[in-house]
């Protein structure tokens, strides 16, 4: 290995800031019994990037974001195999003490439903600044002025007076914007949102990507965000993780994956996007149902809806992610894909 090549690899360890390998997830059923929900997931985030987690409902994404933010046991769930680094610790199996160092400094976190994030009966100035104080002792006006200057962060008019309501007393784009103050309220250097404008109108969608966007660049933040719409991660992040079916099927960089995709889940997605159709010819839609969890075929879990499959995708155990140049894919006949 060269010296050039050394100084690439310690500059890329340098600014790497959480790297999760063969993560295993799964519910505790009741007497005991395991209910797999992700088994396997591995994604990298560097400082200043943004990666998007794609994948249709119960491929896992929600899980892997609580499993990066330790609070799978509040939801009956429990990491089984793998390791998540962060801030020079494998947090698999870490101990609640050691999440609430993590947690909301090194990791933060905007959840799906703001409504269900927020607190009814206590008012936005009381929520914000608990947030605040738990890493940063300060004086009752310390406090509020550090709440209006997030609130401010996250462009929010009349802050002031905003911190004498209450949740139900905010639009859900303004309770969006509050989420996110909260989560940056201890500075955390990656920002996970999981699909942060469910069930907001697209005016309001479209303003609170590009806050994020606007804040990713001001804080020199990382961030990980979980869409649907492969359009949203087109424009908002750098490198893209597919997962289906509990793994991750494909990763690399987001332009590689939407022209050039490695796995045929990946290309189902690209071609029966909606915003690319062509008017005149039919949409491409992807067929059958989704693997339910727990209940996942032998061979690739693609291999029932999938167009290339072959006998041989149908036996054996999954294809794990596996180097193609920049991207990872796990299809066993990646290398026959049509690169466009």
């Amino acid at each position: 290995m060269t010296l050039q090549q050394e100084s690439t690899l310690d500059a890329a360890e340098n600014s790497l800031l959480v790297k999760v390998a063969d993560l295993k997830v799964s519910f505790r059923k009741t007497g005991g019994q395991l209910l797999p929900v992700i088994d396997t997931a591995s994604l990298t985030v560097h400082r200043d990037e943004a990666v998007g987690l794609v994948g249709e409902s119960g491929s896992g994404k929600t899980m892997l974001c609580r499993a990066l933010l330790g609070t799978l046991g509040r939801h009956a769930a429990v990491a089984t195999a793998g390791s998540i680094l962060c801030a020079g610790l494998n947090l698999v199996g870490a101990p609640e003490a050691t999440w609430r160092r993590i947690r909301g400094r090194e990791i933060g976190y905007v959840p799906q439903s703001s409504l269900a994030g927020l607190n009814p009966v206590l008012t936005i100035g009381t929520q914000l600044m608990e947030s605040i104080s738990c890493v940063r002792r300060m004086s009752g006006r310390e406090l509020q002025r550090e709440a209006l200057e997030l609130l401010d962060m996250v462009r929010i008019p009349r802050a002031k007076e905003l911190l004498r309501e209450r949740p139900h007393q905010l639009s859900g784009g303004m309770r969006q914007r509050v989420m996110i103050a909260t989560a940056l309220a201890q500075r955390p250097k990656l920002l996970v949102a999981d699909e942060p404008t469910t069930a907001l109108d697209v005016t309001t969608q479209r303003e609170i990507l590009t806050l994020l966007v606007k804040l990713r660049k001001e804080l020199g933040m990382a961030l990980i965000l979980v869409s649907h719409d492969l359009a949203v991660i087109e424009e908002v992040c750098d490198s893209m993780v597919v997962m289906y079916a509990g793994l991750a099927v494909e990763a690399g960089p987001v332009e590689l994956l939407t022209r050039s995709p490695r796995h045929p889940y990946t290309r189902a997605l690209r071609v029966s996007r909606v915003d690319t159709a062509v008017r005149g010819k039919p949409l491409e839609t992807i067929t059958g149902e989704p693997a339910a969890v727990g209940a996942w075929p032998a061979g690739c879990r693609f291999a029932p809806r999938c167009a290339l499959v072959q006998d041989s995708c149908r036996q054996g155990l999954q294809p794990q992610l596996r180097p193609m140049g920049r991207q990872q894919s796990a299809c066993t006949f990646a290398e026959r894909m049509e690169v466009q």
